[in-house]
């Protein structure tokens, strides 16, 4: 009996018409309401369209309805906690409040093309429809917990206001006398950066001296960064915030956060919404004291770029923990990789721009809620780790507890430590890196080029050394009026803003090993795909063609030493010059030893800043004619040369001969001794020391070293100091030395420009 095919309707959880009606009928009236609050009338009416468009798909149905609910429960929410003090909105909400709309105009075009397209795409594109549903909620879910933080600012802002007025009641303190901090002469001209920390010997006798216990722990709690006023407080006061138990925690997967203060979070779920929870295990003293101290800090400290904490642990709790509102978070290394391997270089120069704007915001609000001196938000800072939300907002986790009195010195101040921050979020920390250099593996040759030009731009305008950490006007204006448009910044944009700051543009790309004698300022050209400077391809020099009007300069320096002398001592040699450009160099030789010498020639222009400007304009003219990108020219900034030499008194050292001691017998018969064997012999023949006569000390010899930057000019030693025309016998020096001429390498730097450069020109 053949098989027949029956067609049966699936069962399966669907929507009851009627029921979905009344439901929309009911946010519909709810969210009509909420056009009452201004800043939300677009995302209402955005809204509204969407639950219009639901009522024409049909497929994922369900799906869609769920989306809709989410954002009108958002709303909905938000209406209520401002109902009655709509013009005291905070700036994060209103923030927030267009990032939601933008979320909401998304998410109505993709319903909108859900709703027209025919059976057969939807069939083919089910999985990546089911994908965008996810996504759309994930973004809601995000957009829910940044509204979070806005109710949050509202409970701190209330709590320091119940401070201000509340009446304090004084408290015994037991008074530690502290000695004063050693004096310590700061460098500010250093080029490295030294930082010296002591702690208080006077604080470490306290804690070990045998005085009275103070138990529990949250009335000794005494942390370097924490003021008195704010360590005696107590946690009888929840300040606002709720007190949770364990069983109201549900975990949500396993920890994958290993960074410091941010080890060991792990995803939860607490009444429906998704936290972060942060536990102390360990011994229970340490841990209950980290917790407090955690706990105290983050009552009263509230700052987008801080930890958001929802709640703590109440006292039943076996292990202490605090619940956190910044659950998806990146690392800032993983972002800014991520954000140079896709994205532009003026995307990622932005990135790094509102990371210093964020951590600046950070360091001066803490140092002013906390009455911290310089050194001390330093030491915060540097001992914080960071970590990015959904928003790309730089979140900075605390710094490890320091008990005890800490005083720190540094020859640098609080903008090179958060310059410093930042660049050590980009792949080798942030460090300018050349072709001979061995980085990470997985940085390319493309994002290094990324990279160099990012941190060299980055110290050009962002602050450092002991100027004021504020970001300069200028750029906070330019972050501001590029928040939402995309693309954002150019690299044309931050180049214009970077030309008068001081020293802009001076820095240059570096070779240290080329071939000498082959390149000259001014020379331009560029290097086969492959090739290296040896297969350097000259076009010509800009210079010598009378394209560029450059001011050039010459220097050259040397150094001389004796590998007998023990330690090995460089010293400087001291050049006199002479005509067509060539350096003598008097060389003192002892005798009977070997001095050796090494010279360097270089020759550079005196403004670099002339040369990037020059390829800027100019660049895409000569790329044109030789039928290669801009970005490829190479434009030579700084030729040298370096050269190593010898010279030796090869000379034996003289035998000393055994003196003849006189026979004591006849030392008063000095006739005797002066007339055995027969013959007379003068005074002291006997005791002088055969080869040095008169016992008189061999004096060194003074040799000159003649050398150039000119490739045309042999160098060579010479007795005399004068340099002998050429064809002309030159005299050699004595027989008892010999020389050596080194070979001669060669160096130089350049600049090259970066594609991104030359985009809309």
């Amino acid at each position: 009996m053949p098989l027949r095919f029956i067609r049966t309707k699936k069962l399966g959880i669907g929507i009851d018409p009627l029921q979905a009606a009344i439901t929309t009928t009911a946010f519909t009236r709810d969210l009509m309401a909420t056009i009452q609050f201004p800043p939300a009338t677009a995302a209402v009416s955005v809204l509204l369209l969407i639950l219009q468009t639901i009522q024409s798909i049909q497929v994922n149905k369900s799906g869609c309805d769920r989306l809709a609910r989410r954002a009108a429960q958002i709303l909905i929410d938000i209406d209520e906690q401002m109902r009655g003090r709509y013009h005291e909105a905070p700036e994060a909400l209103l923030r927030n409040l267009d990032r939601f709309q933008s979320t909401l105009i998304s998410i109505h075009q993709f319903m909108r093309n859900l709703a027209d397209s025919k059976w057969s795409d939807r069939f083919l594109r089910k999985s990546s429809i089911d994908d965008a549903l996810v996504e759309y909620m994930r973004m809601l879910d995000e957009a829910a917990q940044a509204f979070q933080l806005a109710t949050l600012i509202n409970i701190h802002l209330t709590v320091s206001s119940m401070r201000e007025h509340a009446a304090t009641n004084a408290t015994a303190e037991r008074v530690i006398d502290v000695p004063p901090p050693p004096t310590y002469h700061e460098v500010l001209n250093e080029p490295n950066s030294v930082a010296l920390e002591i702690r208080s010997p006077g604080i470490v006798d306290a804690a070990e001296s045998g005085g009275k216990s103070l138990s529990p722990p949250e009335k000794g709690l005494k942390d370097h960064y924490l003021p008195a006023k704010l360590s005696s407080l107590t946690l009888e006061d929840d300040h606002g915030f709720r007190r949770y138990h364990q069983s109201e925690v549900i975990l949500r997967g396993r920890s994958q956060l290993q960074d410091r203060w941010w080890a060991g979070a792990t995803e939860v779920q607490v009444q429906g919404q998704r936290a972060l929870i942060k536990k102390y295990d360990g011994d229970k003293d340490p841990a209950y004291s980290k917790w407090l101290r955690d706990v105290k800090v983050l009552q009263n400290l509230y700052h987008p770029n801080l930890p958001q904490m929802l709640g703590f642990s109440d006292e039943r709790a076996p292990t202490p923990f605090i619940l956190l509102a910044n659950v998806q978070t990146q690392s800032p290394q993983a972002l800014v990789r991520e954000v140079l391997r896709s994205s532009s270089l003026g995307t990622s120069m932005e990135l790094l721009l509102r990371f210093y704007r964020d951590l600046a915001d950070t360091a001066m609000y803490v140092q002013r809620q906390l009455n911290l001196d310089e050194n001390k938000v330093q030491d915060f800072m540097e001992a914080s780790s960071f970590r990015v939300n959904s928003l790309k907002t730089l979140v900075v986790g605390l710094p490890p507890p320091r008990e005890g009195e800490w005083y720190t010195a540094r020859n640098y101040g609080l903008a090179h430590t958060l310059l410093d921050a930042c660049l050590r979020m980009l792949p080798n920390n942030g460090r300018v890196a050349y072709s001979y250099d061995r980085g990470e593996e997985i940085v390319t040759e493309e994002i290094q080029k990324k990279i160099n030009h990012l941190v060299t731009l980055a110290r050009v305008l962002l602050p450092s050394g002991r100027q004021s950490p504020v970001l300069p006007t200028k750029l906070e204006a330019l972050i501001e009026e590029t928040e939402f448009e995309t693309p954002s910044l150019t690299l044309r944009q931050i180049r214009d803003l970077s030309w008068n700051a001081e020293g802009a543009h001076g820095h240059t790309w570096y070779e240290k090993n080329v071939p000498a004698d082959k390149f000259s300022v001014g020379d331009i050209g560029y290097i086969p795909v492959g090739g290296d400077f040896g297969s350097f391809v000259l076009l010509g020099n800009v210079i010598k063609d009378g394209k560029a009007v450059f001011s050039l300069s010459q220097q050259s320096h040397g150094e001389h030493w004796c590998w007998e002398h023990v330690p090995i001592q460089r010293q400087p040699l001291q050049a006199y010059e002479l005509p067509e450009a060539i350096a003598g160099w008097p060389v003192a030789v002892p005798p009977y030893s070997q001095i050796d010498v090494v010279v360097v020639h270089e020759a550079y222009l005196s403004c670099v800043k002339d040369a990037w400007q020059y390829l800027l304009k100019n660049g895409k003219a000569h790329a044109v004619n030789s039928s290669i990108g801009p970005e490829n020219l190479i434009l030579v900034t700084h030729v040298g040369t370096h050269q190593d030499f010898y010279v030796r008194d090869f000379r034996s050292k003289p035998f000393m001969s055994q003196t003849h001691t006189p026979n004591p017998r006849f030392a008063a018969n000095q006739f005797h001794h002066q007339h055995r064997h027969g013959f007379h012999q003068p005074p002291g023949f006997g005791l002088q020391k055969r080869g040095v006569p008169f016992n008189q000390p061999v004096l060194p010899a003074i040799v000159y070293l003649l050398t150039s930057l000119d490739a045309n000019h042999e160098p060579h030693w010479s007795p005399s100091p004068m340099c002998l025309p050429k064809g002309v016998t030159r005299q050699p020096l004595a027989q008892h030395f010999t020389t050596k001429i080194g070979w001669k390498t060669g160096f130089l730097n350049y600049v090259q420009l970066h594609a991104e450069d030359f985009d809309g020109t």
